[in-house]
């Protein structure tokens, strides 16, 4: 079975050719939050975990005052969302959930939330799935 296996793939080999030049694959840019991350990102990632216990905590406070939950620009003054960061904050009586994006990492790097008050970061595992 081996044999035939090796036998296979040398005959597979052979028929193909050698190429003029090697493929290349795609070079993918490397992630801007990951253990190689430049001060600057560090910085911005820093930046948007401060944002994002903010959030919490204010939703928290609010949530005690009024029983439900608010929009971003009624939470009182909130650290500014930084530089290359895109925030979406959805919420109504019940229930808020947000997301911190940094739009330039090419891996899609993210914090997000919601009213159980737990802060989660990561970046995407695979690419986006596009709606038809």
């Amino acid at each position: 079975m081996r044999t035939s296996f090796c036998i296979a793939l040398l005959a597979m080999t052979s028929i193909q050719g050698a190429s003029p030049r090697p493929q290349m694959l795609p070079t993918i840019a490397s992630c801007r939050h990951d253990a190689n991350a430049v001060e600057a990102d560090r910085n911005r990632r820093a930046q948007a975990l401060t944002l994002a216990k903010a959030i919490t905590t204010a939703q928290a406070n609010v949530v005690r005052r009024t029983r439900e939950y608010h929009p971003v620009a009624s939470l009182g003054n909130l650290p500014p969302v930084p530089s290359g960061f895109s925030l979406k904050l959805f919420a109504d009586r019940d229930d808020y959930v947000f997301a911190l994006k940094d739009t330039l990492d090419p891996c899609r790097y993210a914090i997000f939330s919601d009213s159980g008050g737990l802060l989660y970061e990561k970046s995407a595992r695979t690419a986006p799935v596009i709606a038809q």
